[in-house]
């Protein structure tokens, strides 16, 4: 029975060790020795892993990823938390050498085995037949025992050689390079929440330093009824979910802001500091400084290098670079390559090998793979685009066109008799033929923003046929464009399986080109 109390109680920490942090696996180390129960449990309860065997004499106890947390639990059992020795390569020979020792122990179990089963005799002959089953048993359970020993040896030496293939990928520039990509967007992640937390924060001191009561309630409940999180009652003292504060209407506008405010750590105070996201600010950059510094020393990364169109990636020459709009470095590049699939002009049927822009990424790829170019190459790099520029053929966008209610009325009904002419006999039966849309230019411009926006303008050929924006072609709707020719226009469309016209009712209207209704079969080009 006192047992279970102790068990209940809370741990407190006692001991007192040494505490270590790595910065190369970002790994808080604890060398405290055995632990009391209640300790051993709470470190296994906020993420501590025991590894004794991980150090000399067993000294390695526990071991875990940086947070916050797990940085004020370091400092309870130590007053510091030092650098720390045995780097990840190191710890990696020491686990291929404790491994390779496991699996010598494996092979003599194999090999002893082994020996005593050859030791044995080939045939068992005793006057009881019994007892001769007996011993060609155990003689056959030796033979087992050595083919298992082998095959523990076996998996020793492959967790070997994956402990040092392990070690050996982790230190690579490329890897490291990936690393310093996660640490900058969860560094960006960190200050946008600080940044959120600081706005919010001066919103609520705003609020607080309202003088009218009626506007500074009515401000505080809308504002409170947003929030998460606990915060403590301004009457009652008791923690309470922050948005159930806009159900009490008892609190005045003065109260709410003031038990926001004093949950809260203003920005300017020596407390904000020490907030956790301010920790986990602190502890990006400290991480990024170290990547970076020891992604310089191992040669750099091509992402570092200032790179211009015209310079050359091995032997491809640089046509277009492409930067992060986050971080304002290099991260692909375009080169002219080849691609060979089905053609459009085909009708998809037949395939071709053609020139184009390829993309390249080139983040992970090492300095001296770019090559800037000499004034002579960008002399005749810039020299060749000008003079494709001139000689490519002068393209003119098709004419966006808000229909008349006439022409409107007949394009609908082109789409309405292609889509009856893909219906089985029931479904055409009882076929609901789509209406022209009429709406104004704001009602249109709201539903036809986004990627998914349920409105959008397509391209109209001749008979009707809508020029598809999907990828997924097929040879059928690669026909029907084809055959149908160039676009003519573009036209406002809603709905699908058909398609509406849409007709902006604020807006001028004119005729769609007189080529478009041309298509003697509509039921057979167009699709909608």
């Amino acid at each position: 029975m006192q047992t279970d109390q102790n068990q209940n109680q809370p741990a407190t920490i006692t001991t007192r060790g040494q505490a270590t942090y790595c910065p190369e696996d970002n790994k808080l180390r604890l060398y405290v020795g055995r632990v009391p129960r209640p300790e051993y449990d709470r470190l296994r309860a906020e993420g501590w892993t025991s590894t004794p065997k991980q150090s000399e004499a067993g000294k390695g106890e526990f071991a875990a990823t940086w947070t916050p947390q797990r940085r004020d639990t370091a400092l309870e059992f130590a007053d510091i938390i030092e650098d720390e020795d045995a780097g990840p390569a190191e710890r990696a020979a020491d686990r291929a050498e404790r491994f390779s020792g496991y699996r010598d122990k494996r092979t003599a179990e194999a090999t002893g085995h082994a020996d005593r089963f050859d030791a044995g005799p080939r045939a068992h002959g005793f006057q009881n037949p019994d007892r001769a089953e007996r011993a060609a048993a155990r003689h056959d359970r030796i033979a087992g025992r050595a083919v298992d020993a082998w095959d523990r040896a076996d998996y020793w030496q492959r967790r070997t050689a994956g402990v040092i293939a392990h070690a050996l990928y982790v230190s690579t520039p490329a890897v490291r390079m990936g690393r310093i990509k996660e640490l900058e967007a969860d560094l960006r992640r960190a200050e946008k929440n600080q940044a959120e937390h600081v706005e919010r924060y001066e919103a609520w001191r705003t609020i607080a330093g309202l003088t009218d009561p009626a506007k500074q309630t009515d401000i505080a409940r809308r504002f409170i009824a947003a929030e998460w999180g606990e915060i403590r009652h301004p009457v009652t003292g008791a923690p309470v979910e922050a948005y159930k504060l806009a159900e009490d209407e008892t609190l005045t506008g003065a109260q709410i802001a003031g038990a926001w405010l004093a949950g809260h750590h203003a920005p300017e105070s020596p407390d904000f500091q020490e907030t956790s996201v301010s920790q986990w600010i602190r502890h990006y950059k400290l991480r990024l400084a170290y990547e970076n510094q020891m992604l310089e020393a191992q040669g750099g990364r091509a992402a570092f290098v200032e790179m211009v169109p015209g310079g050359f990636i091995g032997s491809h020459q640089i046509q277009k670079v492409n930067k992060s709009n986050a971080t304002g470095r290099v991260v692909s590049v375009q080169v002219w390559g080849t691609h060979t699939g089905y053609t459009k002009e085909s009708g998809y049927t037949q395939q071709a090998t053609r020139p184009c822009l390829v993309t390249l990424n080139i983040e992970r790829l090492a300095a001296n793979a770019y090559r800037p170019p000499t004034d002579a190459e960008l002399a005749a790099f810039h020299a060749k685009k000008k003079a494709d520029k001139a000689a490519a053929p002068k393209k003119s966008a098709p004419p966006l066109v808000n229909p008349t209610d006439a022409d409107a009325e007949r394009l609908q009904a082109l789409f309405n008799a292609a889509h009856v002419a893909r219906l089985d006999d029931y479904d055409r039966r009882h076929f609901t033929p789509a209406e022209v849309c009429r709406v104004t230019q704001a009602t249109y411009s709201e539903n036809s923003r986004g990627a998914h926006a349920k409105a959008e303008t397509y391209g109209i050929r001749a008979g009707g046929v809508v020029t598809s924006k999907s990828n997924l072609w097929n040879s059928t709707q690669a026909k029907r464009e084809q055959d149908a020719g160039p676009e003519l226009c573009k036209v406002r469309l809603t709905g699908y399986s058909p398609r509406r016209v849409v007709v902006l009712t604020d807006k001028p209207q004119n005729p769609l080109p007189a080529a478009l209704w041309k298509t003697p079969t509509p039921a057979e080009t167009v699709h909608a």
